[in-house]
């Protein structure tokens, strides 16, 4: 159970840095990378977005978007 949690936050932090790092996240191949299936992934993208939305509101990034061009997810800057 330890194990498990453990693992889930080294993804979900794995994903929120590549995020801030300007990585485009393919689910599959990210999914495959950590062993997961894409509703996995696609769940941890869910939680970074909202952490974004509820916490982050003071920052330049709005949310976690979706990029049908590069079929991945990225980070979603405001326009100033």
């Amino acid at each position: 159970m330890i194990e498990e949690a453990l693992k889930k936050t080294i993804r979900v932090l794995s994903l929120f840095e590549m995020l801030n790092n300007g990585e485009i996240i393919r689910k599959k191949e990210t999914a495959e990378r950590f062993n997961v299936s894409e509703k996995t992934i696609h769940r941890d993208l869910k939680e970074i977005n909202i952490y974004y939305s509820k916490y982050k509101y003071n920052t330049l990034v709005n949310s976690v978007a979706y990029n049908r061009v590069e079929k991945g997810y990225f980070l979603k800057v405001r326009n100033t």
